[in-house]
């Protein structure tokens, strides 16, 4: 099976977030933004120097993206940051994402 975009880019930036599981080449797009935004969610909580490079990066692969891969970012690695947002930490992640990508996961968190 051929890795995709969002695969390769995800692995190639940041190999860390994909060590138990990297040899797995059957993950799907969903999967591996799942485990990504796992990985994002714990630079965020022990605050990491490094913590808004996710954000960058998904924000690439979503301006590039196809339908699917919008789709799959929103559905997956946004949806699952929003999940247990409140009003302190919403403005914490906003204040990581670049401007263009606000947007997109404030309509995520609204259709959650």
């Amino acid at each position: 099976m051929m890795e995709t975009r969002i695969q390769k880019t995800l692995r190639q930036w940041f190999p860390e977030a994909f060590t138990s599981r990297e040899l797995d080449v059957e993950m799907s797009d969903y999967e591996i933004l799942r485990q990504f935004a796992a990985y994002a969610r714990e630079l965020i909580e022990i605050n990491a120097e490094n913590r808004k490079e996710p954000f960058k990066i998904i924000f690439l692969l979503y301006s590039k993206g196809s339908l699917f891969e919008k789709n799959a970012i929103e559905n997956e690695f946004l949806s699952l940051l929003s999940h247990d947002e409140s009003a302190h930490t919403i403005k914490q992640h906003l204040e990581m994402m670049p401007e263009q990508l606000r947007a997109v996961y404030l309509k995520t968190i609204l259709e959650n």
